[in-house]
C-alpha cells in the first residue's frame, strides 16, 4: 500500500536536512595528503539511514545509501587539492527519463466492469489513465501521475495497474483534465508535461508512456569536498553538508 503522492515528501528533498543535524561546518584544517593514509571506509549512518563511503588508495571511490525505499549509489575518483579532498563521479550518470509513446485505449479494471454498461468508459472522465511500461514492454507501476484541470483543480493518481490506495474519500472535482506530469517522487524523477490538446487526447484514451531507467540510482557527487581531520571526514556539496566516521579494520563496502 503507498499513501498518496501529494502528501508524501521526496526523500531526497529531506536528505540534506537529514544529513546535516547536529553537524557543524568543518574546520579549516589541511586534509592528509598521503592517499594511505585518507584511505579506508568511511560510516555516515544515522538513525534510520545506512550511508558509507569507500576511498581507496589508488584515487577511486564507492558511497551507498539506503533510507527507506530510497537506495543511491556512487562511484568515481577523488584528489587532494590544497589540503581539501574533491570527489568526481564517474562516468557523469544519465537521468532517467519518461518518454510518450502514444495514445491507446483506457483499460477498465476489472471490479468497474460489473458496474460498467454500454456507455463506459464515460464521456469526460475525470482523470485521465497513465499506462507506463518498461522497455521491455512490461508494467511499471511505480509511478505517480498529476493531472492539471481547467478549473484549477490538480489531481494526484497513480499509473494504471497499480495497486496503491488514496485516503481521500471526496478528492477534488475536475471538469476538464489539460495536462499530466509523470513522477518517480522518490528519485525525483518527472516527465515533461504533457499538454492533451496538443498530443491529441480525447476522453475515453489513455496516455501510453515509457520509463527509460538510464542510470536511475546513480547520484552524481561531483564537487562534494572536505576535509579529513582526526578519523573524520566531513565534506559539502550535492548532499549538503554529510560527515562520516572511518571504521578501522574495515577492508571494503557491501555489495
Amino acid at each position: 500500500m503507498i499513501a498518496r503522492p501529494h502528501l508524501a515528501r521526496p526523500l531526497l528533498a529531506c536528505l540534506a536536512a537529514l544529513l546535516s543535524l547536529g553537524n557543524t561546518p568543518p574546520e579549516p584544517v589541511w586534509a592528509e595528503t598521503d592517499p594511505a593514509e585518507i584511505a579506508g571506509i568511511y560510516d555516515g549512518s544515522s538513525f534510520e539511514t545506512y550511508m558509507a563511503m569507500q576511498l581507496r588508495e589508488d584515487g577511486t571511490f564507492r558511497w551507498v545509501l539506503a533510507v527507506g525505499s530510497l537506495d543511491l549509489r556512487s562511484q568515481g575518483s577523488w584528489e587532494v587539492r590544497d589540503g581539501v579532498i574533491h570527489l568526481t563521479t564517474q562516468p557523469t550518470p544519465v537521468p532517467a527519463e519518461f518518454r510518450l509513446v502514444g495514445l491507446t485505449a483506457r483499460v477498465i479494471p476489472e471490479q468497474d466492469k460489473a458496474e460498467a454498461d454500454d456507455t463506459y468508459p464515460p464521456p469526460t472522465p475525470e482523470i485521465v489513465q497513465v499506462q507506463v511500461t518498461r522497455p521491455s514492454g512490461k508494467p511499471f507501476t511505480d509511478a505517480d501521475t498529476r493531472s492539471e484541470c481547467a478549473n484549477g483543480v490538480t489531481i494526484y493518481g497513480f499509473v494504471a495497474g497499480s495497486n496503491a490506495y488514496y485516503e481521500d474519500d471526496d478528492p477534488p472535482r475536475c471538469d476538464r483534465p489539460i495536462a499530466v506530469t509523470v513522477e518517480l517522487s522518490s528519485y525525483d524523477v518527472a516527465s515533461p508535461r504533457f499538454d492533451l490538446d496538443a498530443i491529441g487526447w480525447t476522453p475515453g484514451q489513455a496516455l501510453h508512456v515509457e520509463f527509460i531507467p538510464n542510470d536511475i540510482g546513480v547520484y552524481d557527487l561531483s564537487g562534494m569536498h572536505g576535509m579529513l581531520m582526526d578519523g573524520v571526514l566531513e565534506l559539502d556539496g550535492p548532499l549538503g553538508l554529510a560527515r562520516f566516521r572511518k571504521v578501522p579494520g574495515a577492508q571494503a563496502l557491501p555489495e
